[in-house]
């Protein structure tokens, strides 16, 4: 497969080009880029375009934010090389989920340079202020740096590269702070240097093609390369370099990578930011700070940045974590997964829903257990659902239905206690010390002894509804039948 861009510059280049990009002039990076980025997102939801920032006040022309690089269906889409028309997000599901069943992974080819290395500041030249780095509300603990960035670590032990998506605030000059959530793969790495009393090393992307965003931000399985997923998605393996200070491998055709060290009992407060969960969670506490030693960027650098909403329309990480879970649900050996969807609305980890074709008994029950344990689904899950496969996993109102008529709650409700959650749960209290959540397992399946006999639904079949709407897709798309 071709690629269809090399970096976050030709995917611009792209939206643009279908008429999915707006370029905003003069707002700033007080507030106001980000409530703007906001109003988009609640008005334009399934249709949100990406968003390019520039000439921001108190910064160099030149100098720009990129929002909503995977906000929207056809982002996501457009970044996987997917066609951007589709039925339901499901069939996005779907597309995914055969994706990663054929997936070759490619590991990244060293380079010697590339355009990242335009601009490189050592010491006393880095100023991160420099940056436009936004203030997202006046209840922010700071200027966020690292809200869309691709954190690189390498294991010590293994020399496993991983990347991940963690929040970052901004300190000052040279130094920002690098929040985990206990046992992230981040997280785990990092203590593995601090338990040896030894700095870690840390390179930041904050400006990358949003393929790799895909990855960073998901649970990706432990000791799997998120370089080498990518590189099989595009056909191709993405271009590194090795970064000066650390020797960690950067993407060279970034717009702006940081590189330093978290040193053990070097801590600053930090927080609170609006996270995934809907809350400004955390709090504020003293965290690891990364100082920084270089800072990379390319001529006109660009700023990834991301919002995390209270109420979604789409969240790309729903699309790929609900992949990612129907893959490892196949792992595990569980036959008939028919669909998956996390919702967005609940931070694509609360409320899961699993659509199978029922083949024996315990089968529901089977899917339920499973899936609230996973990599992918045990990090602060909190309602683990099954359905028939007659339901759309990402229609809630389908879902809805399902447990109202399906779900008996006396008999097919079973709970998980002290399951794996985070400090960003906001019913997971700081004073409390503990990071436990409780799981609802719902069986709204029509039972399996049953299945014959339960009374039929409303409507035309699938079959047949498929059949008149290609007969009479005209009507549905606003065009004449002449």
């Amino acid at each position: 497969m071709k690629a269809v861009h090399n970096d976050l510059r030709e995917w611009i280049e792209k939206a643009e080009g279908l008429g999915k990009l707006v370029r905003i002039r003069g707002a700033h990076w007080d507030k106001e880029i980000a409530a703007l980025a906001e109003l988009f997102c609640y008005k334009k939801k399934f249709e949100t375009p990406a968003l390019l920032f520039d000439e921001i006040p108190g910064h160099a022309k030149g100098y720009r934010i990129f929002f909503h690089e995977l906000i929207t269906p056809w982002a996501v889409a457009m970044t996987m090389n997917f066609p951007l028309e589709y039925d339901s997000l499901m069939d996005l599901v779907k597309a995914v989920h055969r994706k990663f069943e054929t997936l070759q992974a490619l590991p990244p080819r060293k380079v010697a340079t590339g355009p990242v290395m335009e601009n490189v500041l050592r010491g006393k030249d880095i100023n991160l202020l420099k940056l436009p780095v936004p203030l997202f509300s006046e209840f922010d603990g700071g200027r966020y740096i690292g809200t869309s960035d691709c954190v690189i670590m390498k294991d010590p032990d293994s020399g496993w590269v991983n990347l991940g998506s963690y929040r970052m605030q901004l300190h000052d000059e040279q130094s920002t702070g690098l929040y985990i959530s206990p046992g992230k793969h981040g997280y785990l790495i990092r203590q593995k240097y601090f338990e040896r009393g030894l700095p870690c090393p840390v390179a930041v992307c904050l400006g990358q093609d949003p393929l790799l965003s895909l990855f960073a931000g998901n649970e990706v399985p432990h000791g799997t390369g998120e370089y080498d997923l990518a590189g099989g998605v595009r056909g191709a393996p993405i271009e590194v370099i090795d970064a000066p200070e650390t020797g960690l491998p950067i993407p060279a055709r970034a717009e702006i990578v940081i590189e330093g060290y978290c040193t053990p009992g070097d801590l600053r407060a930090e927080g609170p930011f609006p996270e995934w969960t809907g809350y400004y969670g955390s709090s504020s506490r003293e965290e690891p700070v990364f100082r920084v030693k270089t800072l990379m960027h390319r001529n006109d650098p660009i700023l990834t940045a991301r919002h995390e909403l209270r109420s979604k329309s789409f969240d790309f990480r729903s699309l790929m974590r609900s992949a990612l879970l129907w893959k490892e649900l196949e792992r595990a050996g569980i036959p008939e997964i028919k669909g998956v969807w996390r919702y967005e609305q609940a931070g694509s980890r609360f409320f899961n829903v699993i659509a199978i074709n029922q083949r024996y008994y315990g089968h529901a029950r089977q899917v339920l257990h499973v899936a609230a344990q996973t990599a992918a689904g045990a990090y602060a899950g909190r309602w683990v659902v099954v359905v028939d496969d007659d339901i759309d996993p990402a229609n809630i109102d389908e879902v809805l239905w399902a447990m109202g008529t399906r779900c008996q709650p006396a008999t097919d409700i079973e709970f998980i206690n002290r399951s794996r959650s985070t400090p960003l749960d906001p019913l997971c209290f700081d004073k409390n010390k503990n990071y436990y959540t409780s799981l609802a397992l719902v069986d709204a399946c029509i039972p399996y002894e049953e299945k014959a006999s339960f009374p039929r639904a409303t409507g035309a079949t699938p079959a047949y509804s498929d059949e008149v709407y290609k007969k009479w897709r005209w009507l549905f798309e606003g065009r004449s039948n002449e």
